[in-house]
């Protein structure tokens, strides 16, 4: 079993190989590990120096290939998969390495903490999903060098139904523009191994529309998602697409208790996808002024508990 993986916070790529009982890191750091297992625990022993980006990696190749394990120890020092998934530096570039002590502010009349913002371009999350056999990553999108691809996705009639987008390019350039300023959201590309998939939006919601037909907290967050590449339409992409951003949006900021969403309530596919995914639940319908729509809540406890990833 060989596959190589992103250390986004390093910029560096290291390569995992298992075989003959032995776990071999390669990249900036490099190491060998002999492996003892006891089952649902393994025991990895080296008698070289092991950076803590070479610790990591060994533990992300292991916990994917083996579903069942619940803990890895390096060297005596043990990780569960819960905790495992929780810590941002191998696959989010953006927010965690700046944390800040809260500063508020009014947008309107909704007093509410001050949003970090990246730029054009900005990586901010990437790792490699097995069930897809790909990278997936998201970065901030470029007004200029996605707008040809935006305006396409959104005139397909599948996507204009729901997103009611079916615009001029010169109007399209317009909403990125006016999304890559407005502090309350981050206009985002979805990516499988550098290829554009789809457009992932996400917001805080506390500033949202949706901020008060629910009781929303500071840092509870809300995304809108099209996939637009037809190619990468189906259950097991958009699995892949929504466990991942679900990570990324718990990993950016661990003050977010609560993930939601509001798709419109006749989104058969989004509606029936959540069934099938128990970290989220159908919490009510609602009307806004221009939909009915479902809200959805995923809750960190139950995401991270759950062992989705």
């Amino acid at each position: 079993m060989k596959q190589t993986y992103l250390h986004v916070q390093e910029n560096s790529k290291y390569t995992a190989d298992l075989a003959d009982g032995l776990l071999t890191i390669t990249g900036p750091s490099s190491v060998q590990f002999s492996i003892e297992d006891q089952g649902e625990k393994l025991q990895l022993n080296s008698k070289e120096v092991v950076t803590n980006a070479a610790s990591l990696i060994a533990m992300e190749h292991l916990f994917i290939n083996k579903p069942e394990l619940k803990t890895i120890s390096v060297n005596q020092k043990a990780m569960n998969r819960s905790d495992f998934y929780q810590n941002p530096s191998l696959w989010c570039a953006f927010g965690t390495q700046s944390l800040t002590p809260e500063q508020w502010m009014y947008s309107g009349n909704v007093y509410h903490p001050v949003r970090p913002q990246p730029q054009p371009g900005d990586l901010l999350y990437s790792r490699y999903v097995p069930s897809i056999g790909k990278t997936l990553s998201f970065r901030v999108v470029d007004a200029e060098k996605d707008l040809s691809t935006f305006h396409f996705w959104h005139n397909q009639p599948y996507v204009a139904e729901f997103w009611e987008l079916a615009k001029p390019e010169v109007e399209l350039k317009e909403y990125l523009e006016k999304g890559l300023v407005d502090l309350h959201s981050i206009p985002t590309f979805v990516e499988f191994d550098g290829v554009p998939v789809g457009y992932f939006e996400m917001y805080w919601t506390l500033e949202d529309r949706l901020g008060p037909y629910y009781d929303s907290e500071a840092f509870d967050r809300g995304f809108h998602l099209l996939i637009g590449n037809m190619e990468y339409l189906g259950f097991k992409n958009t699995d892949a697409i929504l466990k991942s951003a679900t990570h990324y949006l718990f990993l950016e900021e661990p003050r977010t208790r609560k993930i939601m969403a509001e798709p419109r309530s006749d989104n058969q596919r989004i509606i029936r996808y959540v069934e099938t995914f128990p970290a989220w639940r159908k919490v009510k319908e609602f009307d806004f002024p221009h939909k009915r729509a479902a809200l959805l809540e995923c809750r960190r406890e139950k995401f991270f508990m759950g062992n989705f990833l």
